[in-house]
């Protein structure tokens, strides 16, 4: 990833934050690394886990829930399941989410969508 790229990610998962925090969700850990790979946001609410993905794109043809691909959702999965592991969290009351944020530089405006994985 380029570093406006890293840029664009890093402002995204900010604004993610704090979409979930107005939403009654605790930020529990953001940007877990693993050997399997990385988690952007995890979050509690009404003991709840959520691992959060996190996807940052301009208003267009490209910001859509394909942004998380098949690939992206399997590799979470097993991240999930080591994140589990080490931090001692029962594999119950787990939700795997998409959070896409979207902007538009013209009306300068950001919007947010959540879609649960199955």
């Amino acid at each position: 990833m380029s570093g406006r790229g890293k840029i664009v990610g890093k402002w995204g998962e900010n604004l993610a934050c704090a979409f979930l925090e107005r939403h009654r969700f605790f930020i529990k850990e953001r940007n877990f690394y693993s050997t399997v790979g990385e988690l952007d946001i995890v979050a509690v609410k009404d003991e709840d886990y959520y691992f959060i993905e996190v996807k940052t794109r301009a208003a267009g043809e490209l910001a859509t829930d394909l942004a998380i691909t098949s690939a992206k959702k399997y590799k979470m999965q097993k991240t999930v399941k080591k994140y589990c592991y080490i931090r001692g969290v029962p594999d119950t009351g787990i939700v795997l989410v998409g959070l896409l944020v979207t902007y538009n530089k013209i009306n300068k405006s950001v919007s947010f969508r959540m879609v649960i994985f199955e």
